[in-house]
């Protein structure tokens, strides 16, 4: 289930397919597991997205709460210094995954209406 609240490339956004898009998220999805652990999580960076980013975190099984994801997807603006969007599940099937695609793919929108 994907719960909704928003490797740093040079892709422009109309260069990024839906399949690339999701070879980010696999890629960062892995090299989660070769970053350090900080404050209890991990985080990496998925794509660049102009001023924003998509970053990947797994939140360490110490603080994980019951019925919360253990994986957060988060769309961050450097403009604000915050997140403007984020989405979480608890792994990566299928359907999460293409779910996690869309967002990405949805950020554009964001990205639009942040400049």
């Amino acid at each position: 289930m994907l719960w909704t609240t928003g490797t740093p490339l040079s892709l422009t956004w109309t260069e990024m397919s839906p399949d690339e898009i999701e070879q980010c998220i696999i890629r960062a999805y892995i090299q989660l597991a070769y970053t350090p652990e900080t404050y209890g999580s991990r985080t990496v960076t998925v794509v660049r997205l102009g001023l924003l980013e998509a970053r990947l975190t797994e939140v360490s099984e110490e603080q994980r709460l019951p019925g919360m994801p253990w994986f957060w997807l988060e769309l961050y603006s450097h403009e604000r210094g915050a997140a403007v969007e984020s989405c979480g599940c608890t792994e990566f099937d299928e359907d999460n995954l293409a779910r996690a695609v869309e967002f990405i793919a949805n950020a554009r929108q964001q990205a639009e209406s942040l400049h």
